[in-house]
């Protein structure tokens, strides 16, 4: 990555506040925004390391904030099932070309509507077993994209947990799952201090965007909240099919 200058520190930290102020909001999206926008400047390669760095720092915000409305038991089950398959994903990600990753990212935020649609149809309970099996799945798609929650998220609201009870869950597994990576791409030739300064610059903006955004989820309704995060969907896919093409 060369020396970036002024003018793009200057647009990467206030989209880092803006884009965490989403995330507060949403519970998930605001990384993988992030993510895409990185794209373009650094390259998807670069943009991934960058971000799993920044929401560390997002992600322990947000486990702080919603600490008490965590479901721990929930959280374990999933990083117990879900931290062999992180590993796996994150040594694949480290050696599959630019083009291959954008087009992951697509099929995965794609792959995230009949997902949904089918949770909301089926009104899904998820038990112990199917937790763990979606966990798993969750792991091998976190190794590799930014984002996955929009995979896992159906699961975890089938357990019935509650909208607060889900970000602070949803925060503290995330944020496990950011370490665990960042630890395996710094035994790969992915990271370096570049990457490293740029992502904790990131993370440090998305800590009072975090608090901004907690304030605005809890005044929103229930049908906004999945309207915005199928609305940041399609454009991400439009996005992540762009990159693939032009890589």
């Amino acid at each position: 990555m060369a020396d970036p200058s002024i003018s793009f520190l200057v647009i990467i930290l206030f989209a880092s506040f803006a884009t965490a102020v989403l995330h507060g909001a949403i519970g998930m999206a605001g990384g993988v925004i992030m993510a895409a926008m990185l794209a373009h400047f650094i390259g998807i390669k670069g943009a991934v390391p960058v971000m799993t760095c920044a929401l560390v720092f997002s992600h322990l915000s947000r486990a702080i904030m919603y600490f008490r409305d965590t479901d721990w038991q929930i959280a374990k089950r999933v990083l117990l099932f879900g931290c062999p398959m992180i590993v796996v994903g994150a040594l694949i990600f480290s050696v599959i070309s630019p083009k291959t990753i954008a087009i992951i990212f697509a099929v995965f935020l794609i792959s995230s509507f009949p997902i949904k649609s089918w949770a909301r149809r089926h009104n899904i309970t998820t038990g112990p077993k199917l937790l763990a099996t979606a966990s798993a799945i969750w792991g091998m798609l976190a190794g590799n994209v930014i984002g996955p929650a929009f995979f896992l998220s159906p699961f975890l609201l089938g357990t019935g947990i509650d909208r607060m009870a889900f970000v602070g869950t949803l925060a503290t597994v995330t944020l496990v799952m950011n370490i665990l990576k960042l630890s395996v791409f710094g035994v790969t030739d992915l990271l370096n201090s570049q990457i490293l300064l740029l992502g904790v610059m990131i993370g440090v903006m998305t800590i009072p965007g975090n608090w901004v955004g907690r304030s605005i989820l809890r005044r929103m309704k229930d049908s906004d909240h999945r309207l915005i995060i199928d609305v940041l969907t399609v454009m991400m896919i439009v996005n992540f099919i762009y990159l693939a093409w032009g890589a």
